[in-house]
């Protein structure tokens, strides 16, 4: 049988599936990563032990399933750097590592400020963006920076090592703060302005295009000769189009560790001039799309019931939820564990559970959490409605999977929740891009997608949600001086 393959290459973890030309998943294999953390706020990879686990999983494939074609994604903003040789020069630093504030802001300062960076790229610079990474090698570590002939991003590292052809995609790009995002190319004034040689950045592609071949040697072990390896594309932009989430109107939630929020721009839409949405292509052809990043989604959920719910299982979780009212008499979760991204932007936050009485219990407790959760997203979903409409919301992620939950994001987002039935991230949205290699049209790869759950927003809902919504908002801001004054504290 000839099968489409689909690999995400994560962060802790590597997915592969082999699907069908009918969107039929007919294998599944995965393969962990770990994480190196030398010093706090570091996050790191060895890229070769990204590679070994693509072999181990490509040799997992049984024999009769044929490798046609090979589409690939992968985490964003991560560095890989090559030498002359394509030799990898250090470990990655991933897209989670916080190493880089200064050179986030000496870069912004240099180019004449924020507004005129989002002018470049779109986007502000990120710590965790690509850009200030190859800012703090040039700075941190000269003899590195100076063997550096390419930088590459984790996908395109392994697309190197499959085929030996160098390239990006424009999804990844975009999220590299290098890339001028409604210009689909490189910033040549930035990278001008900055010192920084354009030629140490691979030719860009879309996403759907052929790469290369497989390597003869590994072709001719895997026996897959004629297979092609397209380009691929980012996480949450081939995550998006996994579930059919490429189209204005479309807006996906996903809700695991952490939470995004991906909504489809309209045509010619630039980027968010307040720079709290990220503004980045998608990897389906001719399009982009908003992000909103939440830090601390299920995982505030699971921090509770680790700490103070062990005795209740995941069925009592649900049920007693639902058992309570809208807004949990009085109680507000901010779920900022670990600072905030979107809208706040804020490293300071924390998480914050108030309005405690002697009435309160622990489900009342998990409401809260997992309204504030859902206030946490609506955030960016607020934010999304300002920029393009959205008429429904796949959710996907470990969150979609409570039914409970799914009734909550339908009465404060007031619109249509819709669960995929298959929900594999991006290694189901890599392989539609190695279909779409062969020639598969974009509507023939979205007629893959089914829903196996729909919720419908209930009305009556909206007002209670909105007034809880006020006051979880007003909370942050009253506590924004003290976050900030107890950071100044413990720094000391």
């Amino acid at each position: 049988m000839k099968v489409y393959l689909g690999i995400d290459v994560g962060t802790t973890g590597i997915k592969a599936l082999a699907v069908d030309a009918l969107g039929k998943v007919v294998g599944s294999f995965s393969h962990p990563l770990s994480l190196l953390a030398p010093y706090p706020a570091w996050a790191e990879q060895d890229p070769e032990s990204w590679w070994e686990g693509v072999l181990t999983l490509l040799r997992a494939v049984p024999k009769e399933l044929r490798v046609e074609r090979i589409g690939l994604s992968g985490q964003m903003h991560t560095l890989v750097p090559l030498d002359k040789n394509g030799r990898v020069l250090r470990n990655a630093i991933l897209w989670c590592d916080q190493r880089t504030a200064v050179e986030c802001e000496a870069a912004t300062q240099k180019l004449g400020g924020e507004e005129k960076v989002i002018g470049l790229t779109g986007n502000p610079i990120y710590p965790g963006f690509t850009l200030p990474k190859v800012l703090w090698l040039r700075n941190r570590e000269p003899d590195v920076y100076g063997k550096m002939a390419t930088c590459l991003i984790a996908k395109d590292f392994i697309a190197y090592r499959l085929t030996g052809e160098l390239g990006s995609d424009h999804s990844d790009a975009s999220g590299s703060a290098m890339y001028d995002v409604v210009g689909r190319k490189w910033s040549v004034s930035l990278l001008d302005a900055l010192k920084i040689d354009p030629k140490l950045l691979p030719p860009l592609q879309a996403s759907f295009e052929v790469r290369g071949r497989l390597r003869r040697e590994l072709a001719q072990e895997l026996a897959w000769d004629e297979a092609e390896v397209v380009a691929g594309g980012a996480d949450n932009a081939v995550s998006a189009l996994g579930v059919g989430v490429c189209q204005e109107g479309d807006c996906m939630i996903s809700i695991g560790t952490s939470g995004t929020v991906v909504g489809i721009a309209k045509g010619g839409t630039l980027p968010d001039k307040s720079g709290k949405l990220h503004f980045f292509n998608h990897a389906a052809p001719d399009v982009s799309y908003y992000m909103g990043v939440m830090l601390s989604a299920a995982s505030s959920l699971n921090w509770f019931k680790d700490k103070m719910g062990r005795d209740f299982s995941w069925a009592q979780v649900e049920r007693g939820i639902a058992e309570t009212r809208i807004g949990a008499d009085g109680l507000l979760w901010l779920p900022y564990l670990q600072g905030e991204r979107t809208p706040h932007r804020d490293p300071n936050a924390r998480g914050v559970l108030f309005g405690l009485s002697t009435m309160t219990d622990e489900m009342r407790v998990f409401r809260a959490v997992m309204e504030g959760i859902t206030y946490g997203l609506r955030d960016s979903f607020e934010l999304l409605k300002e920029q393009t409409a959205i008429h429904r919301v796949l959710v996907v992620g470990g969150g979609a999977k409570n039914a409970e939950w799914r009734k909550m994001l339908a009465g404060n987002m007031k619109v249509l929740v819709v669960v995929p039935a298959i929900d594999e991230g991006g290694a189901y949205g890599a392989a539609m891009l190695a279909a779409m290699g062969g020639g598969a049209d974009l509507t023939t790869v979205k007629d893959w997608v089914r829903e196996s759950a729909v919720t419908e927003p209930d009305e009556t809902d909206y007002p209670k949600y909105d007034a809880v919504y006020e006051q979880f908002k007003a909370l942050y801001v009253s506590l924004k001086p003290r976050f900030d004054a107890v950071a100044a504290l413990n720094a000391r």
